[in-house]
């Protein structure tokens, strides 16, 4: 198994640390951002493998935070997490995977790995 660096941005504490625990239980680094705003000061500092955003945070969308992300790691998986329609969801950049809440924790994990 590859190990990997991801970074996981979710405003809904509880949920953010529950999925964080599970990713580091299989054998990846997480870094865990409460805020977009957060979230993209450290997508400015640092190299992910992967970010995970939720889409409906209050202070700047997941779209904008996986644009960052793709502009900045171009490499790296970008999933959007919601638990909104996808028609509901803009601006998100090409190439975005998208998992609607409530997921499955081993699927996440089998999204991320690379191919």
């Amino acid at each position: 198994m590859t190990h990997l660096n991801i970074l996981y941005v979710d405003d809904d504490d509880t949920h953010r640390a529950m999925v964080a625990e599970a990713i580091e239980a299989a054998g990846h680094t997480v870094t865990q951002a409460a805020t977009a705003t957060t979230a993209l000061d450290l997508l400015r500092q640092g190299r992910y493998d992967c970010i995970v955003t939720d889409y409906g945070m209050p202070d700047i969308t997941g779209a904008a935070v996986a644009q960052e992300a793709r502009a900045l790691h171009p490499w790296a998986t970008v999933c959007v997490v919601s638990g909104h329609d996808k028609n509901d969801m803009v601006g998100l950049p090409p190439g975005t995977l998208l998992m609607r809440k409530p997921f499955s924790l081993p699927l996440l994990l089998d999204v991320l790995s690379p191919r």
